[in-house]
């Protein structure tokens, strides 16, 4: 199982939460004549800006379930591209945090309770899109396998996704850097998104090692 420093991993995701408010918002009112196109269009993927920690944001469309998940299609936009990937996630997940608000590290991991596999051309895209933002070289192809990641689960109740709720997580990504790819992650119910958000920058080539399966 592995191990984690109960302070480190708690701060981290604190400080990851608070920046979560301010995701992806935009301006204007209901009244704009753009809003009936604006609702059906693909929403920006990130508002970051250059040199910071980023902050992707995806909306979660077309959900088919099975016996023990929901699978969805990850949509937003980058450069005027549709950018994204399907995403399976377990629909009961246990939490990773007891009732003294500290990891529970034989609960709270586990292997591939979300999953993330190419849809084509769109997940080719946000390959492309992490080089461009992160200013690093990528083959622009993601990879073709599943990607299956080991998840914490950040939660002090259990996830369910039959109820609406914003339920957060730590993923850890195999790839060939010598050392696992860790991003934060949210799942909502309510809004029916799916975002992703920067632990620090020094994980940049791992992440687009793992998406290009490499």
């Amino acid at each position: 199982m592995k191990k984690i420093t109960t302070l480190a991993l708690l701060v981290s995701t604190a400080v990851w939460m608070g920046s979560c408010g301010n995701s992806n918002k935009t301006e204007g009112g209901s009244g704009d004549s753009t809003a009936t196109t604006a609702s059906t269009a693909l929403k920006p993927m990130t508002n970051t800006a250059d040199g910071s920690l980023l902050h992707l944001y995806f909306d979660l469309t077309n959900p088919s379930p099975t016996d023990s998940s929901i699978v969805y299609d990850a949509k937003a936009e980058y450069n005027n591209e549709p950018v994204g990937f399907k995403v399976e996630v377990l629909k009961t997940i246990d939490a990773g945090i007891n009732a003294q608000g500290q990891p529970d590290e034989e609960l709270g991991f586990r292997k591939g309770s979300v999953r993330i596999t190419s849809n084509g051309a769109p997940s080719d895209n946000f390959v492309k899109s992490l080089g461009n933002l992160f200013n690093l070289p990528t083959d622009g192809k993601m990879t073709t396998n599943t990607l299956v990641p080991l998840v914490f689960s950040s939660n002090k109740e259990k996830v369910d996704l039959s109820k609406p709720g914003t339920y957060s997580f730590k993923y850890f990504f195999d790839n060939s850097s010598g050392k696992e790819a860790e991003i934060f992650g949210y799942v909502d119910t309510y809004k029916q998104s799916f975002e992703l958000g920067e632990k620090d920058s020094t994980n940049r080539a791992a992440l687009i090692s793992a998406f290009e399966g490499k």
